[in-house]
């Protein structure tokens, strides 16, 4: 888990992201404040959607390390171990890259989340036909058409 900041209409917006092992990314959200509170949520809501993770990785907030900690004394993370190691959360530090390139496109609050997460699906399908099959094998609309039901 890892956040990251974009500019909305001038303005500075976070952006909390969570990847698996794979690189894959499981969930976004954008928030206004970079607080204890946005982590406390997006962590709660994170294992109402995917469950207790075995480890969490993240950098060495203080917020999210606050957040972690005050769901830990509420039952909600018992048996997950939080690692703040330097290095550990390189893989999702990199994969930031893509979001914050087309940053300067970002204009209305309340589409940008949307527009994220349709890059982040089509990086998803991506990564995964990679993982599968060569490059040369990948066809995004292929893909899309094998999403939504369509027959090839």
């Amino acid at each position: 888990m890892d956040k990251t900041y974009i500019k909305i209409k001038g303005k500075w917006h976070y952006l909390y992201r969570v990847i698996d092992a794979d690189g894959l990314t499981l969930d976004i959200w954008l928030r206004k404040k970079r607080d204890m509170q946005a982590a406390y949520a997006f962590l709660k809501r994170l294992r109402e959607q995917f469950g207790e993770p075995k480890v969490l990785v993240t950098d060495k907030a203080l917020s999210i390390g606050s957040a972690f900690k005050k769901l830990q004394k509420n039952g909600l993370y018992p048996q997950t171990e939080h690692r703040t190691v330097k290095y550990l959360n390189n893989l999702i530090e990199q994969d930031h890259r893509p979001v914050k390139r087309r940053n300067k496109f970002y204009q209305i609050l309340r589409t940008v989340s949307t527009t994220i997460k349709g890059m982040e699906t089509i990086r998803g399908i991506y990564k995964k036909s990679r993982k599968v099959e060569t490059l040369f094998g990948f066809s995004i609309c292929l893909e899309i058409k094998i999403l939504l039901g369509i027959p090839a």
